[in-house]
């Protein structure tokens, strides 16, 4: 067996190990759920992936930047510069009109009260490639937790790669 192309894979619990037999570098990837795939964010200028339902691509448009499957599933991507979910939880916390939900990991989802209508939203802030990025809902039309949870869930997969 030809050692520069031989792959030794190990598969542990949620996550799948591969070691490259040609020069010894390990790389840990997140398992793929059925009905989700892998994409790459190379379209929106990111070096990484992330793990989305099946038909959602990564898309760049005049001046926008964008995850999506043209439809119900947009998500917004921006570099967040100065902002931090620090910062983004102290907002939600001060503002009368917004609730925390949740945490996670990267990301906050909040409700929001705006001319009397709730909305729900999530932001996420990833660190990639040194550079820091703002993911957060399209915010076109209100959102309720069931269509903003899957969302949220997703971007928490994005890996650098």
């Amino acid at each position: 067996m030809n050692n520069a192309i031989a792959l030794a894979i190990v598969a542990t619990l949620g996550c799948t190990t591969f070691v490259s037999a040609q020069n010894g570098t390990t790389t840990s990837t997140t398992a793929v759920p059925a009905g989700k795939e892998r994409i790459s964010l190379a379209a929106i200028e990111i070096n990484a992936t992330m793990i989305v339902p099946t038909g959602v691509k990564a898309i760049e448009e005049t001046y926008s930047y964008y995850i999506s499957n043209g439809t119900n599933f947009v998500i917004s991507v921006e570099s967040a510069y100065d902002m931090t979910l620090e910062k983004a939880k102290a907002e939600i916390a001060a503002n009368p009109d917004k609730k925390l939900l949740s945490t996670k990991a990267h990301s906050v989802i909040f409700k929001e009260t705006m001319m009397g209508r709730e909305m729900v939203h999530f932001e996420t802030y990833i660190e990639i490639g040194g550079q820091l990025y703002r993911f957060y809902d399209k915010r076109v039309s209100p959102l309720t937790i069931e269509q903003v949870t899957p969302m949220c869930e997703a971007v928490e997969t994005v890996q650098s790669l």
